[in-house]
């Protein structure tokens, strides 16, 4: 554990320095010497960009004996003891991070008031403090330290507005990047990026309140742009562990990153510094105790809380409250290489569609993205819609070629060009053909009740266009065999039931599959069988029931209708068609000849599965005899005279 021994050291010396400050003070000084004293200026080229300051907060910002090797930039207020800005001006043998240069920007841009936390010194290593003139409410920035340049607040508003505007477009880009690839014995599922394999990056670290950062494997970035670890948690805690390094590329994360180690460009710990970035979109709050966090710090809505430890790389966070030695060295994100410019880059985006209908996209289909010189840089699948990205391509021309069709998909096998320029999205819509695969189904026509196979039951076969593609009929075996159809779904609509059966109103949906034949069962109700009854009328002479009249004709009256016409027979009788039981009325139109009509209604119960008889009873029609006596000669009518009335039998039938 030499680097423990070798930062112990360092802390005595910072600490001897303080010591020194704290006997001045306990003099009444107040005194600050600038690193370079003789090149004094408060000339100013601007205030600086996004990638200038080793710490941007967007509040408020107190230390009480810590320091920040780099610029640091306060978008609020600052209260401050016993702390450094610029501490790697001096270029000291015990700096973790990067000599500061001074650029002609501002060592300390503050949006809002100093103010002293204690009796400790503040010392403003080397460059030029840009402030407003109300920022110094008290003039303790204006009587330690003399190189001040002061700024109208718009100006700087406007400058924290750009570097928030950068820092969200970091935040936004890092929330695009994913993998399904983890890498083995490595930390938060980091792997390389699904569509830009130089980036490594965290997976399956969403969705939680809280991330927990203790012991660290990270792998070797040797050929990698950057490590991008990412949580949408409102707290983090970096504690109680430290950063595992992959340095020599085995797969295992074994050498400790020392982070009190001096400063040395070509160190594993320089090139992590530059290439890990921490991306916090949603924290609130972030807690350090005794942590040497490796890599820029992305979290501009949260209040960092520390308690020793460092941050070794830029920090853009909501606020800052650096204790107990809390410093931030003065390491750079790799800020060019994140930012590649627009005229050198472009992004290309694949969608693939049905060809007949582009509203059907298609997921799965796996393309390579080859250059001009045949080399494959990309190889993406398409999502759930239908869509495959590739970012950050060099302008330029390409192919794009199809490895592997969706699922039901004819596979493209011309590779298509295209040319990626500087438009901020180039859409290449690929369209595929699908496969055209048949299958059959067999139609079984049973009884509802019996399973019965039935014959005769015709069918159409409707596609889902509603097209009837096909009529079929059940054979004696009550079955039906379609012809080859193509996968899809149809519609089975009975247009002609079996004999004895009723219509089925129902359609009937069957799912065609693929080299296959889907059996399907349909039901048919048989048509109930009606209750009936008859009756018989027997037509008798009144006065002689053995004799049997015939042409006698009634009709049939159900509740005023008529229902039917009978005709009684040679035997005197007729029989009526089947009739649903209940009450009819008979009224007789023609009496048999030589009988009266009958004028009385007749009532007949017909009742279910009887012929009930009824008895009709005619008498015949009596005639009437006059005779006129005259004498033969004279014709005179002569009274007096009797007679006896006999019948063709000779019986006397009156006198």
């Amino acid at each position: 554990m030499n680097f423990l021994r070798k930062s112990f050291n360092q802390k005595i010396k910072k600490l001897s320095s303080s010591l020194i400050v704290v006997l001045l003070i306990c003099m009444n000084f107040l005194i600050h010497l600038p690193f370079k004293a003789e090149a004094a200026t408060t000339e100013l080229k601007g205030l600086g960009d996004v990638s200038y300051y080793n710490a941007i907060i967007f509040g408020d910002h107190s230390a009480t004996s810590a320091d920040i090797e780099g610029a640091m930039a306060v978008q609020k207020n600052m209260n401050a003891s016993s702390y450094t800005v610029v501490a790697a001006a001096t270029g000291a043998n015990n700096l973790a991070g990067a000599t500061w240069v001074d650029e002609g920007y501002p060592s300390l841009l503050l949006g809002g008031q100093f103010t002293k936390a204690g009796a400790g010194q503040v010392i403003i290593q080397d460059g030029t403090v840009a402030m407003t003139k109300d920022g110094d409410p008290d003039g303790a920035m204006k009587t330690s330290y003399d190189r001040i340049s002061y700024k109208e607040q718009a100006e700087i508003d406007a400058k924290f507005k750009e570097f928030r505007k950068d820092v969200d477009g970091v935040i936004g880009d890092a929330g695009q990047l994913h993998t399904d690839k983890p890498t083995l014995n490595m930390s938060f599922g980091i792997g390389e990026d699904v569509n830009n394999p130089n980036i490594y990056v965290s997976s399956g670290q969403t969705g939680k309140k809280t991330f927990d950062v203790k012991d660290v494997y990270l792998p070797n970035v040797e050929n990698k742009d950057f490590i991008v670890i990412y949580s949408d948690a409102e707290e983090v805690s970096f504690g109680g562990g430290a950063i595992l390094y992959d340095t020599r590329n085995t797969g295992m994360a074994t050498d400790l990153i020392n982070t009190s180690q001096a400063y040395d460009p070509n160190s594993s710990f320089t090139e992590l510094a530059s290439k890990v970035i921490w991306v916090f979109p949603n924290a609130t709050k972030i807690t350090t105790k005794g942590y040497g966090v490796v890599g820029s710090v992305f979290a501009p809505n949260a209040v960092v809380e520390t308690k020793g430890g460092s941050i070794n790389g830029q920090a853009y966070v909501g606020g800052l409250h650096q204790r107990d030695g809390f410093e931030v060295h003065n390491f750079k994100f790799n800020w060019p290489k994140w930012n590649k410019p627009a005229a050198e880059k472009g992004n290309l985006q694949i969608k693939k569609v049905d060809e007949n209908d582009e509203n059907i996209v298609l997921k799965d289909a796996k393309f390579d993205v080859i250059d001009k010189d045949n080399t494959v840089v990309a190889t993406v699948t398409t999502n759930e819609k239908g869509i495959a990205g590739v970012k950050d391509l060099p302008l330029g021309d390409y192919f794009v070629k199809e490895i592997s069709a969706p699922e039901g998909y004819i596979k493209v096998d011309t590779p298509v060009k295209v040319t990626i320029d500087s438009t901020n999205v180039i859409e290449l819509v690929m369209k595929n053909t699908k496969k055209v695969e048949n299958g059959q189904f067999k139609l079984l026509k049973k009884d509802n009740e019996s399973g019965q196979l039935l014959p005769g039951a015709k069918f159409d076969v409707i596609d889902k266009d509603g097209k009837v593609v096909e009529t079929i009929i059940t054979d004696s075996k009550g079955e039906a065999l379609s012809k080859q159809l193509p996968v899809g779904t149809y519609t089975l609509k009975e247009v002609e039931a079996p004999k004895g059966y009723e219509l089925s109103s129902s359609s009937v949906p069957v799912n065609v599959e693929a080299n296959k034949v889907i059996t399907v069962d349909v039901l048919n109700k048989k048509i109930p069988e009606k209750v009936t009854g008859q009756f018989e009328i027997v037509k008798v002479d009144a006065n002689d029931k053995e004799k049997l009249l015939s042409g006698a004709e009634f009709e049939v009256y159900k509740d005023g209708k008529k229902v039917d016409t009978l005709r009684t027979d040679k035997t005197g009788k007729v029989i009526s068609q089947k009739l649903e039981p209940g009450k009819y009325t008979l009224k007789e139109t023609k009496a048999p000849q030589g009988y009266k009509l009958l004028k009385e209604e007749i009532e007949v119960v017909v009742e279910a599965n009887k012929v009930v008889q009824v008895q009709v009873e005619n008498a015949k029609e009596l005639g009437s005899l006059q005779i006129i006596k005259k004498d033969a000669e004279s014709g005179k009518v002569l009274a007096g005279a009797e007679f006896i009335l006999k019948n063709e039998s000779g019986q006397v039938v009156g006198e």
